[in-house]
């Protein structure tokens, strides 16, 4: 697959690549190399040319199968994307909304839980340290706050694919290891999860199984562990 943007720019190029459903994978590579675009052609954010599927879906093809995709997938943007002028509660509840029912709008909209949703999400909210922050507007958080109310958010509705852009920005060491440890093991053996972390940080992604490295829109690394030469290759393009 490829992606090309206005101008010629091709920010995903000639990529093969297969994720097994249920793996753990770290996504690294300069800025620039085309991580954070591939992320969103999973999702059919960006136009492609070539094949592309999730789960046996195309997110570019009915809408029927992009909405399968999307509703089935938490999301960690680079820099959170939250709505600043709700509380971080309800953004955190948000990831959730494709599945609600009129009650589950009505209780979210008037400051409720949606019972479905209320002890898993107390309980994630405590474990990364937000519990008692819930209740303020987005605005008011500070952006480690908000980073781990995105990351909340993605986890809640319990998906089949997990993305994370830069999930431990602006997180402290302690907040940042928790927040790596919840996308390693996200998920159960009768509910698998299929989790891509792109990051720059090695330390981060020395902790999954499986390490990919993208360099100017092309697949540089696969592979399990990384050296100096490895991540020399990556970041100078040095050869191994």
């Amino acid at each position: 697959m490829s992606v090309e943007f206005p101008g010629g720019v091709r920010a995903v190029d000639r990529l093969t690549l297969r994720i097994a459903e249920g793996e753990r994978v770290a996504l690294l590579g300069p800025s620039g190399a085309g991580k954070s675009t591939l992320l969103r052609a999973l999702l059919g954010a960006v136009p492609v040319s070539g094949r592309v599927r999730v789960g046996g879906h195309d997110p570019h093809g009915p809408r029927r199968a992009a909405a399968w995709i999307r509703s089935g997938t938490g999301v960690v943007r680079q820099g959170n994307d939250l709505v600043l002028g709700v509380s971080g509660r309800l953004n955190a509840l948000m990831g959730t909304a494709a599945t609600w029912r009129t009650r589950d709008w009505l209780r979210a909209l008037t400051g409720q839980i949606p019972a479905p949703f209320q002890s898993q999400l107390e309980t994630l909210a405590a474990q990364h340290g937000i519990l008692g922050c819930l209740r303020q507007p987005a605005r008011e958080l500070s952006g480690g706050q908000r980073q781990r109310v995105a990351l909340v958010r993605a986890l809640l509705g319990q998906p089949r694919l997990l993305l994370a852009d830069e999930p431990t920005s602006g997180l402290d060491p302690v907040t940042a290891a928790a927040a790596v440890d919840a996308l390693r093991t996200a998920g159960s053996p009768a509910r698998p999860v299929t989790v891509i972390v792109a990051t720059h940080d090695l330390a981060v992604a020395r902790q999954f199984p499986r390490i990919l490295a993208m360099r100017d829109g092309r697949l540089a690394y696969d592979g399990a562990t990384l050296d100096e030469s490895v991540t020399a290759g990556i970041y100078r393009g040095d050869q191994p």
